[in-house]
């Protein structure tokens, strides 16, 4: 899994951070972190179509990664 350094944190929830995340729902997957959408989008088409991305946050040394839907 790739994380971007320098992302920033999530003022909501301590040793979290807000980014961009590439996920795959069915047998959890979080394939990167990052800082921009570009990015993410990027790597989620490289990954394949059962891969999306959405903007949440991320707990650091974790694969834990929440959004809103």
């Amino acid at each position: 899994m790739f994380i971007e350094n320098f992302l920033p944190a999530d003022p909501d929830n301590p040793g979290w951070v807000k980014a961009w995340g590439v996920v795959k729902n069915e047998k959890w997957d979080l394939a990167g972190v990052y800082g921009n959408q570009e990015d993410a989008r990027a790597k989620a088409d490289e990954m394949g179509v059962d891969y999306q991305v959405h903007f949440g946050s991320h707990k650091l040394g974790t694969d834990d990664f929440i959004w809103n839907e």
